[in-house]
Order: C-alpha cells, then structure tokens, then sequence
C-alpha cells in the first residue's frame, strides 16, 4: 500500500475518469429534466423491488454530484425534490 497527498483539482479529475453507473447517469437526468420552479415527485410501489430511502439517497447524491442547491423530501414512498 502506497500514501500518497494530491490536490483537490487532481482528485476530481480522477473522479471523473470514472465510469457512470447507468443507475446514477438515470437519476441525474431526473434533474436535468426538472423544470425551473417544479417539484419532482418520484412515487416507490413495493413492486419497484427498491426501497424509498434508496431512491432518494440516490437523487440526493446525482444532485450533489451535478453541484445544485437542492432539497429532497421523503414522506412515506414518495420523494420530493426540487432546485432552491
């Protein structure tokens, strides 16, 4: 095992060689879609074999990862979310 500091700058460009999971590259387009002034409401049926926690832990990571000022909700199976 090798230590070894980096810039910030360095460690995003490695970050971004990384590969997108097709599930990550789905929710941000969820964003990405989300019309100024709009709240996405995403509804998790228990055939969706997904928990709600799980749907929104991911908006919520896409949303950090495409740098926005967002808010997610979540009562009982539905998500909310929303660009402040």
């Amino acid at each position: 095992m090798k230590l070894e500091f980096i810039s910030t700058k360095e460690a995003e460009n490695i970050r971004r060689q990384m590969p997108k999971s097709k599930t990550m590259e789905e929710y941000e387009s969820y964003w990405k879609k989300l019309p100024q002034g709009q709240v996405g409401k995403i509804e998790v049926g228990t055939k969706d074999g997904i928990k709600p926690q799980t749907v929104k832990n991911r908006i919520k990571r896409a949303g950090i990862f495409l740098g926005l000022d967002s808010q997610i909700k979540r009562v009982g199976n539905t998500i909310l979310f929303w660009i402040e």
